[in-house]
């Protein structure tokens, strides 16, 4: 888990002096990069594993035209929690929390929220109060001992860290409160302080990637072992109820019977009539007439239906020979997974899901359309919304839409794969929203500009919501219906 303590020895690391500029601020996913000089602050903000290290990503400029180039005045750790403050110029802030599903990047103009990861609602920011307990760093290791045994508050530590910390024993706790800088993971710790076992790193940084790339690891693991646990059991049920319905008894003798019947009361029975009762062999049987056959006909199609039947009775046979035999594999292959670490053999169970058929949620400041194909079309709302979507939200490979030579929302076709340009009906699909919302909204022909984002870019000078496109085509849309 990550500490306050982890990001007090992390910061120590940054390697800059005086006032340096901010070359840009990406973001991918859940990553958040400030990128500046030498140096990189990224924080993954998912809900199961939130950190900050000092690594480099590779994403898409997050709000750059409001940060890139403002000079970095202090980076603060609050107290010695989990809230990090990039102070900048201008009054502008970065603060990152990390605070379990609560982690979030703000972006500030003074107490004004600008945005935010995980689209907080208030519009005014304000810092967490410091938490209270013992100061970690300044405390006699008298007091830090017993303050870890006692699980009291330690700033700089969560309580599961103090808990965990404890249950791994006195000498542990010695070696944590002697306070040696030496970056080691063991287990579930990952302490900035020498530990008598675990895996040392010469820096906090090289010891917070590791720690969290093994977490990572462990939980795909874990949801992997899920995944084929679910597939495993649910392919023995279905086989289960399989089994239990090829081994329903089934009497189709019946249908020879009243064939045979037929052909015995052929004399007798009033076929004027849709259903007749005989009395056959002891048996009273209803027997469905077909008037529009002979009675020679009625009685080979209850001959057939018996021979259909007596097939199926023999494939059903077989068929479920293999049906338990499968049935055995899985129990045996259900009873290994439980004893076995390694899932290799168990690929077969696991369907893995594909990026592009994960339903995505979209901010609210977005219209969202769907074309013929599934692609998503999604369109402004306003000038901050357009922005928003074309130089924080869309990727490189999305295609960018604007009518041309005339004002009208930003609009973007999501790409399922980067490596395929969407067809052509997707591209008039996208086209005709982004001149519904536009002021060529009336018109019936109307010319819709569109190029791949990673062509297209703002400039200084121009006015918020004009953009320069390179390597654009143009399509001919009708967006008044007429």
């Amino acid at each position: 888990m990550f500490t306050g303590i982890a990001l007090h020895y992390l910061l120590k690391e940054l390697d800059f002096v005086g006032q340096v500029k901010i070359s840009d601020v990406v973001r991918k996913g859940d990553l958040v990069s400030i990128v500046f000089e030498k140096n990189f602050i990224t924080a993954r903000l998912n809900s199961r594993s939130p950190y900050i290290c000092l690594n480099r990503i590779k994403g898409q400029g997050y709000y750059s035209s409001v940060f890139k180039g403002k000079k970095i005045l202090k980076i603060e750790q609050l107290g010695l929690d989990r809230v990090l403050v990039v102070n900048l110029e201008e009054d502008l802030k970065i603060v990152f929390e990390i605070f379990g599903r609560r982690s979030d990047c703000l972006l500030l103009r003074g107490d004004k929220i600008l945005n935010s990861l995980k689209r907080v609602k208030k519009e005014n920011y304000k810092l967490p109060s410091i938490p209270k307990g013992l100061d970690l760093l300044n405390a006699s290791r008298t007091e830090l001992i017993d303050a870890i045994i006692d699980e009291e508050k330690i700033k700089g530590l969560t309580v599961g860290y103090i808990k965990s910390l404890r249950l791994k024993g006195i000498d542990f706790v010695n070696s944590f409160s002697i306070r040696e800088f030496g970056p080691t993971v063991y287990d579930d710790i990952l302490s900035p302080f020498t530990l008598p076992e675990g895996k040392k790193f010469p820096t906090m940084n090289e010891a917070i990637i590791y720690y969290f790339e093994e977490k990572s690891r462990e939980e795909e693991r874990k949801r992997l072992r899920e995944i084929i646990e679910t597939q495993v059991e649910k392919q023995i049920l279905k086989n289960e109820e399989i089994l239990r319905q090829l081994s329903e008894p089934k009497d189709f003798s019946v249908y020879k019977q009243m064939g045979d019947a037929i052909l015995t009361y052929r004399e007798v029975i009033d076929f004027s009539k849709d259903k007749v009762i005989l009395n056959y062999l002891n048996n009273e049987l209803e027997i469905i007439i077909d008037r529009s056959l002979s009675i020679m006909e009625n009685a080979q199609n209850f001959f057939e239906l018996f021979k259909k039947e007596k097939r199926k009775a023999k494939s059903d046979e077989q068929r479920k020979k293999k049906i338990l035999k499968e049935l055995e594999t899985l129990k045996k292959k259900r009873e290994k997974l439980n004893m076995s670490e390694d899932l290799t053999e168990f690929k077969e169970f696991y369907k893995k899901e594909k990026e592009e058929t994960e339903e995505e949620v979209f901010p609210s400041k977005f219209r969202v359309f769907t074309t013929s194909h599934g692609l998503k079309v999604l369109v402004g709302k306003s000038a901050e919304a357009n922005h928003e979507l074309t130089f924080s939200f869309a990727r490189p490979y999305d295609v960018f839409l604007h009518v041309k030579n005339a004002p009208g929302s930003h609009t973007i076709l999501r790409v399922k794969d980067k490596n395929k340009f969407p067809q052509i009906e997707d591209i008039h699909a996208a086209a005709y929203y982004a001149a519904k919302f536009s002021k060529l909204k009336h018109s019936k022909t109307v010319p819709v500009s569109y190029a791949l984002k990673r062509y297209v870019r703002g400039a200084k000078g121009l006015s918020k919501g004009t953009v320069i496109m390179e390597r654009e085509k143009v399509v001919y849309v009708n967006p008044s219906g007429d």
